[in-house]
C-alpha cells in the first residue's frame, strides 16, 4: 500500500470523526441550552477527532502494510494520540489546575505506563514465539520426543 493512500484513509476518517462530533455537539447544544457554539468547542472537536483517529490507526491491523511499516505506524499514531489528549487537557481544562508540573507528571506517567506495557508485550511475544517453535519442532518430529 502506498503511503499516500494510507494518509488519505486517515484524513477521510478524521473528517468523518469531525463531522460526527460536530453534529452530535450541535444536537446536544440545541436540546440543552441556548448558547452558541464557541470557537474553543470547535478546537476541542478537532483535537478529539484527531485523538480518535490516531488511536484507531494505532490499534487496527493493517496487513497491507509491511511489518516494519506497521510498527512505525503503531508508534507514530500512539504518540500523536497522546499528544492530542495532552493538548486537550492543557488548553481546555475546566479549571486552572493544569499547570506545568501536572502536565509533566501526566507525560511521565504516560511514558512509564506505555514503556511497561511495551516491555510486557515484548516479553510475552518472546515467550509465545518460543512456545510456538517448540510446538513446531514437536510437530516436525512427528510428535516423538528425543528422550
Amino acid at each position: 500500500m502506498k503511503v499516500s493512500s494510507y494518509i488519505s484513509r486517515i484524513a477521510k476518517d478524521f473528517l468523518i470523526a469531525c463531522g460526527c462530533l460536530f453534529v452530535l455537539t450541535a444536537l446536544v447544544l440545541t436540546l440543552s441550552s441556548t448558547e452558541m457554539m464557541k470557537p474553543s468547542l470547535l478546537w476541542q472537536i478537532i483535537l478529539a477527532a484527531s485523538a480518535f483517529t490516531s488511536f484507531k490507526y494505532a490499534l487496527i491491523d493493517t496487513p497491507e502494510l509491511g511489518k516494519r511499516a506497521q510498527r512505525i505506524s503503531f508508534y507514530i499514531c500512539f504518540v500523536l494520540a497522546d499528544v492530542f489528549v495532552i493538548a486537550w487537557l492543557w488548553f481546555f481544562s475546566s479549571s486552572q489546575v493544569m499547570d506545568r508540573e501536572i502536565l509533566v507528571a501526566f507525560v511521565l506517567v504516560i511514558l512509564v505506563v506505555k514503556g511497561m506495557v511495551y516491555a510486557m508485550m515484548h516479553i510475552d511475544g518472546l515467550k509465545e514465539a518460543k512456545r510456538l517453535n517448540e510446538k513446531l519442532s514437536e510437530y516436525g518430529n512427528g510428535g516423538k520426543s528425543d528422550s
